[in-house]
């Protein structure tokens, strides 16, 4: 499964599904959503993957679940490079779910779309290397055979751009064996009825009165290739049946005719890959790769792929950006997410916090905590560290044990450490919490500190103004969030005047004559202007500058005569 183009996702919150850290929604259709989620190990171990969730509004719709389960039976039985991969699959709560490998890449459909939008074109070597990986893994799909030997005679049935994924490294995925058909009882594939993408579908897929093999995927590849070579498909467009068996008899241009670049071996190759009648198709995907690497063998496939993976990163560089960005946002969510599970673990009844999506815009929470003026509380600092030792925790175990159930879970409530989740704008500032300076820059995770008492955060960064936060008692909120907006603390003041040339003093100091630009003035604070020119005035005023670049304009009164 691939990551999504955009993370915008308003009504989405970083959640626990049973095991899974689910971290990013990635895609929503009409009976699965896609998520991207982590699990996580002993020693630090984590594990990131794509998770297929079926809709509650699909979770009693027994035909899907078995379809469901039936594409994630056939998948796990392919172990292949080119073959996105199935980990799991199982039901949370009644939520059925597949767990499969994420790709960091696109379909490649959206790697087509994007490269014709930035001009980027693929070498002829570059499409062969693409749709040979792509024959790769079909041919290890169609050779597959069970654990007893026989074939298990699998056709992917949906051969298509959007279910192949390309990484940012140029490597290719085959994925979604959702119709897939197959000898054994896990076959999706509904005889008699035409499943597959219009525009990749072979004639006699089509044709209810033939019967059709692994050939209808190698016709598939085909096209693919043909689209990869010169940008435009094969065939005319097909709006049904008739029209689809028909269009597929028109003989395709040679690509070698469309772009002089392409080698005219290749003309020969597209057209017996795309030959109306299977008999005159090649064999398997194997044969069809073979051609393939005959014409490709003068160019080494390690070259072909770096251009490839070179190309990629530079068109998809926001993409990747983004991806990174999501990286360093998993890390605040996972650790408050382990929290929240470690607290379940041990008894607690603790509801999971309503954390930020990643590219939610709107991080803070200003019902949660305000800004105060007072940098700190009067009473001495306290360490940042869980508040309950070993000891003390066995007395008042002790003592909780002897209460009644209501008091007893108000004390546990109360001796349970929790988190508070500081973010900043920018990003890397330094923290305090009661005075006690926590390691590393925002976004920072404090642990140990127990919701029932107040907190002092104290978040700054250079050339910036300091943030004060005062985090009243929250016994039943185990986590708390504040986020700090860090203004400039040092800006430049534009001053001006009417007529020009006045002589400017900052604070007693000469910074030049108007117009002028004062660099690294304080914000927030008071400061005397002075303004002189001769026949006119002493301009004396205060100014509060307020934001960098802020402009101070002043029309000089002409000087009175006549003055004793």
């Amino acid at each position: 499964m691939v990551e999504p183009a955009r993370a915008a996702q308003p009504d989405f919150k970083p959640h626990l599904f049973g095991k899974f850290f689910v971290l990013q929604r990635l895609a929503v259709g009409g009976m699965a959503e896609i998520y991207r989620a982590k699990i996580m190990g002993a020693a630090g171990f984590e594990k990131e993957l794509a998770l297929k969730r079926v809709l509650a509004s699909r979770a009693k719709d027994k035909g899907f679940i078995k379809m469901l389960v039936n594409e994630a039976k056939l998948t796990a039985q392919l172990t292949h490079s080119n073959i996105a991969q199935i980990h799991e699959c199982g039901a949370v709560e009644g939520a059925y779910f597949i767990a499969m490998e994420l790709v960091h890449g696109v379909s490649m459909k959206d790697m087509m779309a994007a490269f014709a939008r930035a001009n980027v074109n693929l070498t002829p070597e570059q499409a062969i290397f693409v749709v040979l990986q792509l024959l790769h893994g079909l041919d290890y799909a169609h050779r597959k055979t069970g654990a007893d030997g026989e074939p298990l005679h699998i056709v992917h049935c949906d051969v298509s751009p959007d279910n192949a994924l390309v990484s940012w490294e140029g490597e290719v995925k085959l994925l979604d064996f959702g119709i897939a058909r197959a000898a054994t009882g896990l076959s999706n594939y509904k005889e008699g009825m035409l499943m597959g993408k219009l525009g990749y579908v072979a004639p006699e897929q089509a044709s209810i009165e033939k019967t059709w093999d692994h050939r209808v995927d190698v016709f598939a590849a085909g096209i693919i290739l043909y689209e990869l070579l010169t940008k435009q498909k094969p065939f005319p467009r097909a709006t049904d049946v008739e029209s689809l068996i028909a269009s597929r008899k028109v003989q395709a241009i040679p690509p070698s005719a469309l772009d002089e670049r392409i080698p005219k071996e290749l003309d020969a190759i597209v057209a017996r890959a795309l030959a109306y009648d299977p008999e005159d198709r090649y064999p398997s995907a194997h044969a069809f790769a073979d051609a393939l690497v005959d014409v490709l063998f003068p160019t080494p496939q390690s070259a072909v792929q770096e251009l490839l993976g070179q190309q990629m990163r530079q068109v998809f560089s926001d993409r990747i950006a983004r991806q990174r960005a999501a990286r360093a946002h998993d890390a605040l969510v996972m650790k408050v997410l382990q929290h929240v599970l470690e607290q379940r673990q041990a008894g607690g009844e603790v509801e999971e916090p309503q954390l930020p999506a990643f590219d939610d815009d709107d991080l803070r929470d200003p019902t949660v905590v305000q800004p105060v003026a007072a940098r700190a509380a009067a009473r001495p600092p306290r360490p940042v560290r869980r508040l309950v030792d070993r000891g003390r925790a066995a007395v008042l175990g002790l003592l909780a044990a002897g209460l009644a159930a209501a008091g007893a879970w108000s004390l546990a409530l109360w001796l349970q450490p929790g988190l508070v989740v500081v973010t900043s704008d920018p990003p890397g500032a330094q923290v305090t919490v009661d005075g006690e300076p926590v390691p590393g820059g925002t976004p920072a995770v404090v642990e140990g500190l127990r919701p029932t008492a107040p907190v002092t955060v104290v978040v700054s960064a250079p050339d910036r103004k300091t943030a004060s936060y005062a985090l009243a008692p929250a016994p039943r909120q185990l986590v708390r969030r504040v986020h700090a907006e860090l203004r400039a603390a040092l800006g430049a003041v534009v001053v001006e005047s009417a007529p020009s040339g006045a002589r400017v003093l900052l604070d007693d100091r000469v910074v030049g004559v108007t117009p002028v630009t004062i660099e690294k003035v304080r914000l927030d604070e008071r400061h005397r202007l002075d303004l002189s020119l001769p026949g006119h005035e002493l301009d004396q005023f205060v100014v509060l500058p307020e934001q960098d670049g802020q402009r101070f304009f002043r029309t000089l009164a002409p000087e009175r005569r006549g003055r004793p």
